[in-house]
């Protein structure tokens, strides 16, 4: 990989897990870094900047699920770093129940209720800013150093995949997150743009409660089964700087990694009307 020297970062959900770990490995290889986070990350922003001698990093926080909110973090770290070279819309939640509990013995007396979708809200909608957000700026900017106007990466989830039985709207959300990523990889393939998903299975991260609710699930599982936070990194590290690779989904289980490819069963008896619909809205509405 290229040196990132220079670079710029834009990460959500930045003050732990996935988002901090880059962060931090971004950092050592001389990137500078946004972190953006509901949470605030100051403290961990004091420290990469005091061992670095010099501003690597700025805190933002922000609810991603406000498009005001993360457009104002990115005008407020475009003051500082400039150009931005890498968006990571990583921020998310693991399942909250969006409905009560399947009971038919107690339902009659309950009220029907709205759903609960902030899990929908903040793992498809808040990364979907992220990436509205970095496009139009990608689209705005020159090619860096590397050849590339800018990088978009996602974070998906094995759940993006394969069905639950017990989280429909996660499973959901990173069902939408990879066929977004498949998609708009398409739509800006040879625009200087890349497109890239992560999609792990269970690391330890905090993304199901506080550190010690987290540790006490993680015992449940087989350690060769969890999949180590640094090696999730080394996947995103591998989409940086000058490759081009773009569309692709790196599915991770323990130390596993793979290009997920997508479901093509069935694809040659739609293919024509697909080719069809995309041709006629693309005369109807111009290319993206």
């Amino acid at each position: 990989m290229a040196s990132l020297q220079g670079d710029v970062a834009f990460i959500t959900g930045a003050a732990s897990g996935f988002g901090l770990a880059l962060t931090k490995e971004l950092v050592s290889k001389g990137a500078k870094v946004i972190m953006i986070d509901i949470n605030d990350c100051e403290r961990e922003v004091s420290e990469l900047n005091s061992k670095a001698g010099k501003i690597v990093a700025i805190a933002q926080r922000a609810d991603t699920t406000s498009w005001e909110q993360q457009y104002a973090a990115y005008e407020a770290g475009k003051k500082i770093f400039g150009r931005i070279d890498y968006f990571f819309a990583n921020a998310g939640i693991a399942e909250r129940p969006w409905l009560p509990n399947f009971n038919p013995s107690t339902a009659r007396d309950r009220s029907i209720i709205k759903p609960d979708i902030v899990t929908l809200s903040i793992n498809l909608i808040g990364q979907l800013y992220t990436a509205a957000l970095a496009l139009q700026v990608f689209e705005r900017q020159t090619q860096n150093r590397h050849g590339f106007k800018g990088k978009l990466l996602m974070t998906a989830s094995v759940y993006g995949f394969f069905p639950s039985a017990i989280m429909a709207m996660y499973a959901s959300s990173k069902a939408a997150i990879v066929n977004y990523t498949r998609s708009t990889a398409l739509i800006y393939a040879g625009k200087g743009i890349t497109v890239n998903a992560i999609a792990p299975s269970m690391a330890p991260t905090n993304i199901i409660g506080t550190p010690e609710v987290a540790a006490d699930f993680l015992k449940a599982f087989n350690e060769k089964d969890l999949c180590p936070i640094e090696f999730v990194v080394e996947q995103f590290m591998s989409l940086l700087g000058s490759n081009p690779d773009s569309g692709r989904v790196i599915a991770i289980s323990g130390k596993e990694a793979w290009d997920q490819p997508a479901d093509g069963y069935k694809y040659d008896a739609c293919k024509s009307a697909i080719d069809t619909i995309d041709t006629q809205l693309t005369q109807a509405f111009g290319s993206m």
